[in-house]
């Protein structure tokens, strides 16, 4: 068994956007682990305080690497990587020697973290991997169970059910096969990770409340308004232009297996967005916006 990230894709935060260093970052250490840095003004673009996990020995001394070499290019910035974003693909190993088969696994960057530590050992406890990844529960839960699903059953669940209880534990499936030697791990939405006492208390908010947001927990409101900005600013600087209810959908869309946010909230992020002149409206029509460089 092994699995190995060889193709990886982050999003550090920065004080200067700068995509142009990548191929020649290739060809000064002769290494593709990095495959793709994507770079982002951190005082002009929203983003999510997420601490940061832990990542793998040899995805971290890659990080090394371009750090000193963006920095000897670059004097006086700062590199803040966003590891609760990014992808990966992880080049796994399945079934007995010598007749292994070999899939390339398309995950994300909490995934690639997960499926690292089974390089030590064939089992773990949802504790253990909490401890060793430093991963937000409630991320670590969804995407444990994205890696145990029947269609990519990855690692095995010794509980039964989609639920994880809080002594479950984790081992490699080395039985799993595709017909695909790449296969995309997709993520399950936040809602198929709640437990029955969870339910009950969202259930409890919907039935009690006018507004399900108002009885969310500040925090995760805060959480949720900076993901809509986000995803809003990747969206508008893609497309320059966007007429609103274009823009709502696409939101939607690009949310869907997070959650699905009303159109009044994201409206509102739009609305703030244009205030700090992030993004401004059309002067032709005032129901389309423009993007600001």
């Amino acid at each position: 068994m092994s699995f190995c990230p060889f193709a990886l894709s982050f999003c550090p935060c920065q004080l200067a956007l700068s995509l142009c260093l990548n191929p020649s970052f290739h060809i000064t250490t002769h290494t593709q682990l990095l495959s793709l840095v994507n770079f982002y003004y951190s005082g002009y673009w929203p983003s999510q305080a997420v601490p940061q996990c832990t990542l793998p020995t040899q995805v971290n001394d890659a990080i090394r690497r371009f750090s000193t070499f963006y920095l000897q290019k670059h004097t006086g910035r700062k590199l803040s990587w966003q590891t609760s974003t990014g992808s990966a693909e992880v080049r796994a190993n399945f079934g007995d020697a010598p007749k292994f088969h070999r899939h390339d696994l398309l995950v994300t960057t909490y995934q690639m973290c997960i499926l690292a530590l089974f390089n030590e050992h064939d089992s773990q406890t949802l504790e253990q991997i909490k401890d060793k990844t430093n991963i937000p529960e409630a991320e670590l839960r969804r995407h444990l169970i994205s890696l145990c699903t029947p269609k990519h059953r990855i690692l095995r669940k010794a509980s039964r059910g989609k639920v994880i209880a809080p002594d479950d534990s984790f081992s490699f499936h080395k039985e799993y096969t595709s017909k695909f030697k790449r296969v995309k791990i997709p993520l399950v939405s936040m809602k198929e990770t709640l437990t029955e006492a969870d339910k009950n208390v969202v259930n409890f908010a919907d039935k009690n409340s006018s507004s399900v947001a108002g009885e969310l927990p500040k925090e995760v409101e805060e959480d949720r308004r900076h993901l809509v900005e986000a995803v809003v600013m990747r969206i508008m600087k893609a497309r320059k232009m966007l007429h609103h209810n274009e823009l709502i959908a696409e939101v939607s869309k690009q949310l869907q297996n997070r959650f699905v946010p009303r159109p009044q909230f994201v409206k509102k992020r739009v609305e703030s967005l244009i205030e700090r002149d992030y993004l401004e409206r059309s002067e032709e029509d005032r129901r389309v916006y423009v993007y600001l460089a």
